[in-house]
């Protein structure tokens, strides 16, 4: 099983402002999964360890409006367990 937070923008401007700021506690740049739309391909995933710290840091540095972002909770199953668990469950929740 995976579990991660991902945040997506609406431009790619705010994806790599985000990025600058999430970087140093080792967040990532990935692409948007196909499970999630969003008008920029560009996300940031947030392991589960550092999902407090991350939204700290994104309440306190980013400029963003609430409607420039959005904030998912993300569970995949693992195909390794049994080859017919990719079940992926996405949840967007508030920041």
């Amino acid at each position: 099983m995976k579990e991660y937070y991902i945040l997506t923008f609406g431009s790619t401007h705010a994806a790599i402002a985000t990025d600058h700021i999430l970087k140093p506690i080792g967040c990532t740049i990935m692409p948007v999964p196909r499970f999630i739309s969003a008008s920029c391909g560009i996300s940031i995933r947030i392991m589960p360890e550092k999902r407090e710290e991350a939204e700290s840091l994104f309440k306190e540095k980013s400029t963003l409006a609430e409607g420039e972002y959005s904030y998912y909770h993300v569970v995949q199953g693992d195909p390794a367990d049994t080859p017919d668990n990719n079940e992926v469950m996405c949840d967007r929740i508030l920041l």
